[in-house]
């Protein structure tokens, strides 16, 4: 039996990752993600390493990062996270993309490969988003999201026990973690998107200089089809949480604002 051409070619996947003076930690991390990522021979990798507007010794640090199938883009502006990933879109090829952030790990490859499978499989899928843990204990982070509404935006800000039937209702922690279901509120941290849809849509809308993003990103690719929670692909996530601090808190808000004005203001 000869397998046909299609069968054959290998499913290829691109990366996108921004840094903007991320540690030398994280670097160290991409580096050992790329080359866990490059030994599966199922799939050919391209890896596109987005300086965004950094320091010289970070861009000096991503030089040393080179291999064959890692591109780096040095951007002079940091115009925010959606429109440094968009600074590659154009130069995409690929079957899926993946927007992962520097501080994450991927440990799973047995998962990952499922991911990508599960997607390959069921065309109806156009994005996917993992179980994601914590780095420091392994404990899940409830990133599972419902849509937001303004009240569950202010409690969450206030602490874990302000509401907290309510917070575990948004972040879906009674059933939320367990099975594959729809993603109302993929986070930005790790997604798989295929890449015509990705592209079909124009990436992020880069009205948003950080936070709702990936929101709004969910929302619109999800008229292409379908956006799941995949928990048998785990990724293990630093997660700085700089919107639950005072300096975080005014590009959170100036994000929101044009969330709701574009998608209309839901208030509990």
């Amino acid at each position: 039996m000869v397998l046909s051409e299609n069968k054959l070619k290998k499913i290829s996947i691109s990366i996108s990752i921004v840094f903007y003076n991320s540690s030398e930690k994280d670097v160290k991390k991409v580096l050992s993600t790329l080359k866990k990522l490059n030994s599966l021979s199922e799939f050919t990798f391209s890896f596109f390493l987005i300086d965004n507007a950094s320091t010289p010794k970070l861009h000096l640090d991503l030089e040393n990062l080179q291999m064959h199938n890692v591109y780096i883009k040095r951007l002079e502006v940091n115009n925010g996270f959606g429109a440094s990933h968009n600074a590659v879109l154009g130069d995409l090829n690929s079957d899926f993309h993946i927007i992962m952030n520097p501080d994450i790990d991927i440990e799973d490859l047995d998962g990952f490969v499922k991911a990508v499978s599960y997607m390959q499989e069921h065309k109806n899928i156009v994005m996917l988003s993992p179980l994601v843990r914590n780095e420091t204990d392994g404990n899940i982070q409830y990133l599972n999201r419902k849509m937001p509404t303004v009240f569950d935006l202010f409690i969450r800000f206030l602490g874990p026990n302000i509401f907290p039937k309510r917070q575990a209702s948004f972040t879906k922690k009674q059933n939320g973690y367990d099975h594959i279901q729809q993603a109302e509120n993929a986070t930005g941290s790790f997604m798989i998107i295929k890449t015509y849809n990705l592209k079909k849509v124009q990436g992020f809308d880069t009205s948003y200089f950080m936070y709702f993003e990936d929101t709004d990103l969910t929302r619109r690719i999800s008229d292409e089809g379908e956006v799941i929670f995949f928990p048998d692909l785990t990724v293990i996530h630093g997660w700085r949480r700089d919107n639950h601090t005072l300096k975080g808190l005014k590009p959170m808000i100036i994000s929101m604002v044009k969330y709701f004005n574009k998608w209309g203001w839901k208030w509990i």
